[in-house]
């Protein structure tokens, strides 16, 4: 199995099709609809799922009109958000590195990063 091909983000695919529309096409270069794409769907639930057409077959039409909409909503809050860009002179920004990274070990984990089963593994 190999996740990248077997499981995919199905508002990967939403957001996809908002993206190809003439209006965000013919406005942005692929730059930009990659960044609109990157903020857009860190807007969005992820839907992971194997296989489309089983996806669809057993989801509402609400469910999927729902999802249309949060995924129309999201890439014109990121395509905003790209437009009114502050960053100046893109192609000349220097990298920053790290040169030493620490890390708080006694920091308590955050809800999303504790594992989902509580087991102690040898």
């Amino acid at each position: 199995m190999q996740i990248s091909s077997d499981v995919h983000n199905y508002m990967e695919t939403l957001v996809g099709q908002v993206l190809s529309l003439p209006q965000f096409v013919e406005q942005y270069d692929n730059e930009q609809l990659a960044d609109i794409a990157c903020l857009a769907l860190i807007q969005l639930k992820p839907v992971y799922i194997r296989h489309d057409i089983d996806f669809l077959s057993s989801l509402p039409e609400q469910k999927l009109t729902q999802f249309k909409q949060s995924a129309d909503i999201a890439v014109k809050n990121a395509a905003e958000m790209v437009k009114e860009d502050r960053r100046k002179n893109r192609d000349h920004d220097v990298p920053v590195i790290f040169t030493h990274t620490s890390y708080d070990e006694d920091k308590e984990l955050d809800w999303y990063e504790k594992p989902i089963l509580n087991v102690n593994i040898k």
